[in-house]
């Protein structure tokens, strides 16, 4: 009995995770953030720079696909922008809203990977797929950190950016299929485009806290200046006649 009842709590504590994994997500997240903005951003930056960077998975993409011919290369080359939001568009966002419509379109590229996957690769295996899927769950929590940092745990609704589309047919033809494969080298393009705008942005955030902390410093040393200058009125020395005994 008692075996038996140890069994069911276990199971149900399982149970419990399983249909709580959101929040139990979430609170390793907080216990894993920095609470250094510097730090966060210098991660983002490197994590953005290297996720921009083809030879990271579009490079792979069309040599494991064939489609490493001038004539197919530059078709792969025409990204699919209409995946993903504009560098202006992001720029125009405030912070908290560049954050989560980043988060959200990853969230959307997440997506995109998997049908890719499915649709285009089957049974061949493209290391750098995985890869990338890690990356960017890894920068999508460091982006959660710094959304925590300026909201303090509060929530603002932003609009999500357009998501690209998951659906693969069921039984695709021959051209279908070579259709499907251009379609997924366009999504990376796009994908690989979205994080280059991405790094941009995130350079001109340290840019920012770069000059604001110049300006701070050269403040301080001009108000210490002011308190040392000397004043302008000299006490003229008082001669051995004007002393009174």
């Amino acid at each position: 009995m008692q075996a038996q009842h140890t069994r069911r709590l276990l199971l149900s504590l399982v149970l419990g995770l399983l249909f709580l994994s959101p929040v139990v997500e979430a609170a390793v997240a907080m216990r894993r953030c920095s609470s250094s903005y510097t730090q966060l951003l210098s991660q983002l930056q490197s994590q953005a720079y290297l996720m921009k960077d083809t030879g990271c998975l579009l490079e792979p993409y069309i040599r494991l696909q064939g489609l490493n011919t001038p004539i197919l290369r530059r078709s792969c080359m025409e990204c699919s922008d209409s995946a993903f939001p504009s560098k202006d568009a992001l720029g125009a966002l405030s912070r908290h809203a560049f954050l989560h419509s980043v988060s959200a379109t990853l969230g959307s590229v997440l997506q995109g990977l998997h049908a890719l996957q499915q649709k285009c690769l089957k049974a061949k295996d493209l290391p750098e797929l995985h890869m990338a899927i890690e990356n960017i769950r890894g920068i999508r929590n460091n982006i959660y950190c710094m959304s925590e940092l300026f909201t303090k745990g509060s929530e603002m609704k932003t609009p999500e950016a357009p998501r690209p589309s998951t659906e693969a047919p069921l039984t695709p033809s021959a051209q279908d299929t070579f259709q499907a494969k251009m379609e997924g080298c366009q999504f990376l393009c796009g994908y690989h485009s979205f994080m280059g705008s991405v790094e941009q942005i995130f350079r001109k955030w340290g840019d920012s806290s770069s000059r604001n902390r110049r300006h701070s410093s050269r403040r301080a040393l001009h108000k210490g200046a002011r308190r040392a200058r000397p004043s302008g009125r000299v006490r003229r020395p008082v001669s051995m006649g004007q002393l009174s005994w």
